[in-house]
């Protein structure tokens, strides 16, 4: 087997057009360049399937949706504050900025939510992901992101 180098940009696009948790670059790479999606080319480790008792059953608890107006109104976050986006490998990408107005962001006099402004500008560079979650893409002017300040958030009690 060979090795390759490739920028973060490129890797970013790899990974959004990997299929999770089965597929490694190699195996991304023959599916796009030479269309072939059989797997029994590259060795793969066997995963074991947890063992779970019948009557065990785990319920998920999904931790709440970032709410902007909850932030403003902790001090994390200002209403017409500037947020910045980043990509996959946290790089800032330069020139796209947003503003904060209420619970959306104001990109080009339209309104739009962080998941969906933060596709649409990953598409203009070079990123396709039909799943894209914003909070984890705008960053403040001190290089948190708005995941991050909402995890502080909740790990406050809301309370700032």
């Amino acid at each position: 087997m060979q090795t390759i180098e490739i920028d973060d940009e490129l890797f970013g696009y790899l990974q959004s057009k990997a299929i999770p948790f089965v597929e490694t670059p190699n195996l991304t790479l023959r599916r796009l360049l030479l269309g072939d999606s059989q797997k029994a080319k590259e060795p793969q480790s066997p995963v074991p399937k947890p063992a779970q008792p019948d009557k065990l059953i785990r319920k998920n608890k999904k931790q709440p949706k970032t709410h902007l107006p909850k932030l403003i109104q902790s001090g994390l976050l200002n209403q017409g504050q500037v947020l910045y986006l980043y990509d996959y490998q946290g790089n800032k990408i330069e020139g796209y900025e947003a503003k904060i107005s209420g619970k959306n962001l104001i990109w080009n006099n339209e309104h739009f939510s962080m998941s969906e402004l933060a596709k649409e500008l990953l598409k203009k560079v070079g990123f396709s992901s039909d799943s894209v979650r914003g909070p984890a893409h705008w960053y403040n002017a001190d290089g948190i992101s708005i995941k991050g300040l909402w995890q502080q958030f909740l790990n406050t009690g809301g309370v700032r």
